[in-house]
């Protein structure tokens, strides 16, 4: 499943090549009434984890330093409503501690997530876009935790919501959007991840 996800992302990411070129004001087409115009976007950041993990009956808050990459594909609506399809990849995470009587616990987590996501325009502006969102989806999660005694392993697909406020700074038939995420996963105990981000859309 997280080579077809990853597969998927790289044929998204070559859409553009095929995009002919045309002006921005050229691609808008109508259907129900709405003006839709598709895009592709890329983004990259770094997000502070907070798992909460249970090892040898001892429960701690683990934090980690994480970097990721996110592609998406999807469909602006009248320049008020976005739609997309993205895919998330986060870096390996890990940390060290004491759980109970046990030193040195090493725990490490692997993530990759499918999201779909919707945002709104707050306002409208022309120079700087706020705008905020809200997304829904599935995590394919590896969590582990090793000691010299004992280990934990744990491959898991879960439920993965987030809420994404930011501005979007427009130019032709490009956009760079810089946001600030929260995004919580529904593994182990929880795991809530803060994440800023930026990246750049391109409409065709």
């Amino acid at each position: 499943m997280k080579k077809l996800i990853a597969t998927s992302m790289a044929v998204l990411l070559t859409v553009p090549a095929f995009a002919g070129g045309q002006k921005y004001e050229q691609q808008t087409t109508s259907f129900l009434g709405w003006d839709i115009l598709p895009y592709v976007a890329v983004r990259g950041g770094a997000t502070y984890g907070n798992l909460n993990y249970n090892f040898n009956n001892t429960k701690k808050d683990v934090s980690q330093d994480l970097y990721q990459v996110r592609a998406a594909l999807g469909l602006t609506m009248y320049e008020t409503a976005r739609f997309e399809i993205e895919g998330s990849f986060f870096t390996k995470g890990k940390a060290t501690k004491k759980f109970g009587t046990i030193d040195n616990v090493d725990v490490s987590s692997k993530n990759i997530e499918l999201m779909a996501n919707t945002y709104m325009n707050i306002g409208h502006f022309h120079y700087i876009q706020p705008f905020a969102g809200i997304g829904a989806g599935l995590a394919f999660v590896e969590t582990k935790a090793t000691s010299a005694d004992l280990s934990k392993k744990h491959d898991n697909t879960r439920f993965s919501g987030m809420v994404t406020l930011g501005l979007a700074m427009p130019f032709g038939c490009y956009s760079v959007d810089v946001a600030a995420r929260y995004n919580y996963i529904d593994v182990e105990s929880g795991m809530h991840d803060f994440s800023g981000d930026i990246g750049i859309r391109y409409m065709f």
